[in-house]
C-alpha cells in the first residue's frame, strides 16, 4: 500500500482507538517497528483515543528531552556505523506522528526530518 493511501485512510476520522493506533504504527513501518512493544502494550491497555491535532514541533521538543535530544544530535537512527539505511520518503513525512501521554512514541525520524527543513508544525495522533 503507498504511504499517501496509508496516510489518507487514517486521516478520514478525527479519533482513533488504542488498538487502531497500534495498527496504524505497525503499518507505517511495516519491515520493522521501532515502536518497542513495551508502548504498544501500554497503549492497548489505556484504551485511551487519539486525536488528530497540528502540534508545533518547538511544542514537542520542550515537551519530550528524549525526542529533543535525538532531534538536535543529529543522530542517524537507522542503519549501522552512522551510516543511514533508511530516510523517510516525501510522501511519508505527511504521516501523523503518535504522541501517547505526552511522550512521542512514533515518529522520531519524521519530526527531526520536518524540524531540519525548518518546518513549523507535524500532524500527530495525540492520546486524549
Amino acid at each position: 500500500m503507498g504511504y499517501f493511501k496509508l496516510f489518507e485512510n487514517y486521516v478520514n476520522e478525527a479519533y482513533k482507538t488504542a488498538d487502531q493506533i497500534n495498527r496504524y504504527m505497525s503499518e507505517v513501518t511495516p519491515d520493522e517497528s521501532d515502536v518497542p512493544d513495551y508502548f504498544m502494550s501500554l497503549i492497548k491497555k489505556s484504551g485511551k483515543k487519539f486525536e488528530l491535532k497540528t502540534v508545533k514541533i518547538k511544542d514537542l521538543l520542550d515537551a519530550d528531552k528524549s525526542l529533543e535530544e535525538y532531534v538536535l544530535s543529529g543522530e542517524i537512527r537507522y542503519g549501522e556505523n552512522g551510516e543511514s539505511e533508511y530516510e523517510p520518503f516525501e510522501d511519508e513525512l505527511d504521516n501523523p506522528i503518535v504522541i501517547f501521554n505526552g511522550e512521542v512514541v512514533d515518529g522520531y525520524s519524521r519530526t527531526s526530518t520536518l524540524y531540519h527543513r525548518d518546518v513549523k508544525t507535524i500532524q500527530a495522533w495525540v492520546s486524549l
